[in-house]
């Protein structure tokens, strides 16, 4: 498979909108600020997260279209907003630029002309909006029938609503897919996206991966590992270009991407084996590895993820990137935290960097990048 590079990034995460204030909480190994929880039907009083500060749906997209828009949904649209605004639309003749926030053409940097190849979108979620999920099942059992629900909430029923939505919004006219792949999701949409890239389906992809926080998440993640478990959101969005055609200076080329299942909760042997594969791929020794960056899930899939790094790597090559663990359990997003926190770690150009995620039920991943910035434009 040809490499793909990426040459823009942009976050909505629980220190701010865009990927300055990420950035720099990343870099000061500050963790986000723990808020209570946002009221919702079932919230627990006393619950904490460490959610997007102030982030209103309405408030952050304006009133249009966004009638009964789930969270989820609102943080993807606006991540893709914040990425499109640095960068110029792809032109008719195939030529992407870079000539401000709006573009010479003074568009708001969507896709443009039907004449060439267009901007797809791969984005990477758990199972959609739990909240939303639970909402329509109440209207429907509360309601004087059972199809008597809101038409509002019918759409945040679709898996791939905050996809579909954010490229509709923001008229990305490429192919337009969701993955499902629980902690894993950012990883699997970096790869789904590579794949879009080399097979010639798009001329760049937009990818990453989401997740919102809300009562319903809480509930459930609390269910299975706990009350101690503070939950994060956000979403971090980058631009794939193909490597030998990218009209952006190119941040970090994405040199192997693999991920398996753990069968059994044999999680440290899947991982190794899908670092090893990735590795290989790239051509690169685990020597070779600058930082290695763990996606710090819950319970044993996290602990078994911290014994392979530490059989790996040196505490150095574990320590020179930022935890996710800053942002909280940000589960669906956090490989797309991942990538953010190599993008945003100063260093010389030329780094090999490595980062893997696993999911307690069973999916395993890793990510092999050479970061060709010294990380001063994040």
């Amino acid at each position: 498979m040809s490499t793909a590079v990426i040459t823009a990034w942009s976050a909505v995460s629980p220190y701010g909108t865009g990927r300055d204030p990420l950035a720099a909480g990343l870099r000061a190994r500050a963790g986000a600020p723990a808020s209570a929880g946002p009221e919702e039907w079932t919230a627990d009083p006393d619950a904490t997260a460490r959610v997007v500060p102030g982030f209103e749906v309405r408030d952050a997209l304006g009133k249009a279209g966004t009638r009964g828009m789930d969270r989820l949904t609102g943080l993807t649209a606006v991540t893709v907003r914040e990425l499109l605004s640095g960068i110029v639309p792809a032109g008719a003749d195939g030529t992407a630029g870079r000539d401000g926030p709006n573009g010479s053409d003074g568009s708001d940097g969507s896709d443009g002309s039907d004449g060439a190849l267009g901007t797809g979108l791969v984005l990477g979620i758990a199972s959609g909006s739990v909240q939303g999920f639970m909402e329509f099942t109440k209207a429907s059992l509360e309601g004087a029938s059972p199809i008597d629900v809101p038409p509002s909430k019918t759409p945040n029923m679709a898996m791939n609503r905050a996809a579909s939505a954010s490229a509709i919004r923001h008229r990305l006219k490429g192919p337009n897919t969701t993955v499902a792949a629980g902690r894993l999701s950012g990883l699997v949409a970096l790869d789904q996206a590579r794949r879009l890239l080399a097979d010639g389906h798009a001329q760049r992809v937009l990818t990453g991966s989401a997740e919102e926080y809300s009562a319903a998440r809480a509930h459930l993640t609390h269910a299975a590992h706990g009350t101690g478990v503070v939950l994060g959101e956000g979403c971090v969005m980058v631009l794939l270009e193909p490597g030998d055609a990218a009209a952006g200076e190119p941040l970090a080329e994405v040199l192997a991407v693999h991920h398996r299942v753990a069968p059994d909760g044999g999680f440290a042997g899947a991982l190794t084996a899908a670092v090893h594969a990735a590795l290989a791929e790239a051509g690169v020794a685990a020597g070779d590895v600058w930082a290695a960056v763990p996606g710090h899930a819950p319970g044993t899939a996290g602990e078994q993820e911290l014994r392979v790094h530490e059989e790996l790597f040196p505490a150095e090559v574990r320590s020179r990137a930022a935890s996710v663990a800053l942002l909280g359990e940000t589960a669906a997003a956090t490989g797309a935290y991942q990538l953010a926190a190599l993008l945003s770690e100063p260093g010389e150009p030329g780094r090999v960097a490595l980062v893997t995620t696993t999911d307690p039920d069973g999916p395993v991943g890793c990510a092999v990048l050479r970061l060709l910035t010294d990380g001063a434009d994040a």
